[in-house]
Parts: structure tokens; sequence; C-alpha cells
């Protein structure tokens, strides 16, 4: 007898009798062995419920249509069974992406996210071809191999907490998009496009929780992309930014002293007047145990170690950049 399994389905119809309130509503769903979550809502709603709306396409995994909040993960519909997904979680709990606008049950709004794809130009601005054309190498193909993958799910956006915050943040997707074209070798546009998202609600703002590396159905790894966006950009020149100047900061720190100078750091990354005004927050943290005391002499034993590690990287720079030409 084929096991029964009930699904919790979080809806949203502002034209229902519910208004722009969500709710939840359960249905019963018979398991057939293999069934995906996306097989599970069709059956729903065929035989169930033909007012529940979800987008889907291919059923393969490739257009990214699916992508939903699955038992409180981002996750595409098509390619989840659901056996293994009860096994672990106990329930089927489904809903939207979350940190989009949802118009009904689990279609969201996905106009913020094409206009942040728009904002890092997802197209390629050449430069002029050498004579005798392009060579791509096997290594040239690899630096933007994962970025090529992205399916434009949005599964990373919905798992963003910098998303969650700030709705102008760019977004994993669309910096894993910009990386594809930044490490380009056949790029002419890379100091202006990295100059675009270094700014404000761009690539600094993220968190690094690495949720979006999690929940990607592609292995496109969107943080990985977005810390080798930070370091052509900081190899450039653009670091007239918060976040840039806290990363300087923080090598400044460790190469000076071996540790993390924490007060010095906030003023390189703030400036003085930026700094004095953190004072009664900084005062407040130190009364909660939030922020170690300040350390006069900070410097570690051995700092010589510390300082060959630097070293030992500065050449390994040098020989790369030597080895591109």
């Amino acid at each position: 007898m084929r096991q029964v399994i009930k699904f919790k389905i979080k809806r949203f119809d502002p034209m229902g009798a519910e208004g722009n309130a969500p709710y939840w509503q359960a249905y019963n769903v018979k398991l057939d062995h293999g069934m995906t979550v996306l097989e599970a809502l069709l059956k729903i709603e065929k035989n169930d419920d033909p007012t529940l709306s979800f987008r889907r396409s291919c059923r393969s995994a490739i257009c990214g249509s699916c992508a939903i909040m699955i038992n409180g993960t981002s996750k595409l519909a098509c390619h989840t069974q659901i056996a293994p997904e009860f096994e672990k979680h106990g329930e089927m709990v489904i809903g939207p992406l979350d940190n989009y606008q949802v118009l009904k049950d689990m279609i969201v709004d996905f106009t913020p996210f094409w206009m942040k794809m728009e904002r890092v130009k997802p197209y390629l601005v050449p430069k002029k071809e050498p004579k005798g054309g392009w060579v791509i190498t096997n290594e040239d193909t690899k630096v933007i191999d994962a970025s090529q993958k992205c399916i434009m799910c949005g599964s990373c956006n919905g798992a963003c907490n910098s998303q969650e915050i700030d709705e102008g943040y760019i977004g994993p997707s669309a910096s894993a998009k910009a990386w594809r074209f930044v490490g380009d070798i056949r790029e002419g546009d890379k100091r202006l496009r990295l100059d675009r998202i270094s700014q404000e609600h761009g690539i600094w703002d993220c968190v690094r929780c690495v949720s979006c590396t999690e929940v990607c159905p592609k292995d496109v790894a969107p943080m990985t992309a977005i810390e080798k966006l930070r370091e052509e950009a900081l190899a450039e020149g653009l670091d007239d930014n918060p976040g840039a100047k806290h990363a300087l900061a923080l090598v400044d720190s460790v190469k000076r002293v071996g540790r993390l100078d924490e007060a010095t750091m906030t003023f390189k990354t703030l400036g003085f007047l930026r700094s004095l005004g953190m004072i009664p927050f900084g005062l407040k943290m130190q009364m909660h145990g939030k922020m170690p005391h300040p350390i006069l002499f900070p410097a570690i034993g051995k700092l010589d170690e510390v300082r060959g590690i630097y070293k030992a990287r500065e050449r390994q720079r040098k020989n790369e950049r030597k080895k591109k030409g």
C-alpha cells in the first residue's frame, strides 16, 4: 500500500477570500516510487485543487522555473525527491521563495532579479582581438566555468541573508554572472564593470554566510565568484569603499602585529570622524562582552613567521603575473 504524505503549502491569493494575508492549506498525496515534489504539486493541481499556482517547465533541472522553498530551503521542485526529504525532516512544508514579493501561491515577482542582472551588464564587452585570433586554453575556461552553469532559478537570492535585510543588494546570482565576464580573458570593460559592482549594495555587502552556495542546484558557488570579484577589484585599485578598506585593514593588521587589531581596523575602515560616532555603540558592545578590550601591545611572538607567509604569497603573485604575460 502506497504511503500517504501530507503536504502543508503556504498559499497567497490577493484576489481570494483571505485578501492579502497568506494562509496554510494541507493536501494528502499518495507517494509513488521516486516521486518528486513537482510531480506531487502537479497531482494536487490535477486531482484536488486546480487553483494551486506554481511555475514549472522542463522538469529536468535545466530551466530553473520551479524553484520554491521546501522545508525551509530553496530547492528545485523537479529535482527534489519526496521520500528522502520526508525521511530527513518528517514533514513536507512548501512555500514561495524567500526575499521575493509573492504574486500568487508559489509564484513570485522576478522583476527585481532581472533588474539586478541588468546592473552587471550580462554580456561580453570584447577588447581588441589579438593578431591571429583568441587562443582560449582549458585553464582560461576553468576560471569562469562554474559561473556559466547558472540557470537563473533565483534560489541563491532566496537564501541570501544580505538580500533579506537590503532589497537593493545586487545578490549572489548577478554577482556570479558578473564574474563570468570579469574572469573572461576577452573582456575589455573589466575595470568599469568592477567599479559599478563595488559601489553601495554591491559585492562588498555580502556577509559570506555561504547560504547561496549551499542551495545552488548547479554548483555555481556564487560566494566564490564574489570573493574573486573582490580580489580583482582590489587589484584594479578600486578600494574607495568601506568593504574594500576593511579587507585591506584586516590584511595590514595581521601583517603588522600578527592578529586583528580591531580598534585600528575601525579607524581605517570608517575614517576618523565616522569612528568617533561609533564610540557609544562600541561602549554598549563592551558592556555586553561583545568586544575585546583594546590591546596596548598587540604584536604576537614569532611575527617574522607570519610576515614570511606574506612574502611567499607576494612572490607567488609576481610569478602568476609573469605567467599571464
